[in-house]
């Protein structure tokens, strides 16, 4: 059983999300969903004591880098039982492109389907709905043909 939750899904199930949810980021900066209108937005609960989700963390970053021109934000939440220092240094040290959150208090676990374990991966179309929900690694290849096909055609880097 555990095996076959580890080895993720990408299921395609649309869920209303709360258009006030707001992300703090360990700067300090506020991102309200409903600022990010219009965009696809990837929530990725992560923490720096998951192997699987440090090891994922190169292609988030390309996936960002080249998605994010044509409208793909991405979020990284780091979970309440990790280290908010630990968090910070592996952010500044991987120079991490996006923003990133500590769930300090766990209510975005909590609002986000209880998360408990690491990494769990959501997808919110531009209009607001849940529409994919990865536990596990994520399958690359299907976010991009996912973000291939809903993206505007643009500039790629």
């Amino acid at each position: 059983m555990l095996a076959a939750v580890a080895a993720g899904t990408y299921a395609v199930f649309p869920k209303p999300v709360d258009s006030t949810a707001a992300f703090t980021t360990i700067d300090g900066r506020r991102i309200a969903l409903s600022d990010l209108g219009g965009r696809i937005v990837l929530v990725n609960f992560w923490a720096t004591t998951c192997g699987t989700c440090l090891a994922e963390m190169p292609e988030l970053i390309a996936i960002y880098r080249q998605y994010q021109p044509r409208g793909l934000e991405v979020i990284a939440v780091a979970m309440p039982y990790d280290d908010l220092q630990q968090v910070r240094q592996y952010a500044a040290k991987q120079a991490l492109p996006f923003p990133v959150v500590f769930d300090q208090g766990g209510a975005l676990a909590r609002d986000y389907e209880q998360v408990q374990v690491t990494p769990v991966t959501f997808v919110i179309d531009p209009s607001g709905q849940r529409i994919s929900k990865t536990v596990g690694v994520i399958n690359f290849a299907k976010l991009r043909a996912f973000l291939d096909a809903s993206l505007p055609a643009g500039r790629a880097s």
